[in-house]
């Protein structure tokens, strides 16, 4: 697999749907608590990187195929934040960035987007969007990532 194709799957596979999971724990929450933006968000902050942490268990596979593929520094150090199998720092430090991710995605939420709009169809688009880009992503490489391989004659 080519480092161009790895970095169009990790943009479609990866980054899109970490950023549109971040607005869905920032619209949810914002859409569940009516003062967001107290206390409260330390709970939703680690709601969000648990959710989050789940999230990135079952993409393992998809990442370690990924990372043993390419050959670019940059590409290699980016899926290798990923990959949860290594050391206790390692998930740590994940569930830290998720945290404070979640955390941020929840305030920007609460002060960019009117009550109206986050109680309105926000989480409809949000995942709609995801789908759309999982499913690009699968479309486009589902047999390099697969863990089942047929067994050709």
């Amino acid at each position: 697999m080519s480092n161009k194709k790895i970095a169009v799957i990790y943009l479609f596979f990866f980054i899109i749907p970490y950023i549109l999971c971040l607005s869905i724990i920032g619209v949810s929450y914002n859409s569940l608590v009516l003062h967001a933006l107290s206390w409260r968000i330390v709970i939703g902050g680690l709601v969000g990187a648990f959710g989050m942490f789940a999230v990135k268990v079952i993409a393992q596979r998809p990442v370690l195929i990924m990372y043993r593929s390419s050959t670019r520094k940059i590409l290699k150090e980016l899926l290798n934040f990923f990959i949860l199998e290594r050391s206790k720092f390692v998930i740590s430090a994940n569930l830290l960035v998720d945290f404070c991710l979640s955390i941020v995605s929840i305030y920007l939420v609460a002060n960019f987007l009117p009550l109206t709009i986050i109680l309105g169809r926000t989480l409809g688009w949000l995942v709609l969007i995801l789908v759309i880009s999982l499913t690009l992503a699968s479309y486009l490489e589902f047999e390099s990532l697969s863990i089942y391989t047929e067994k050709k004659k």
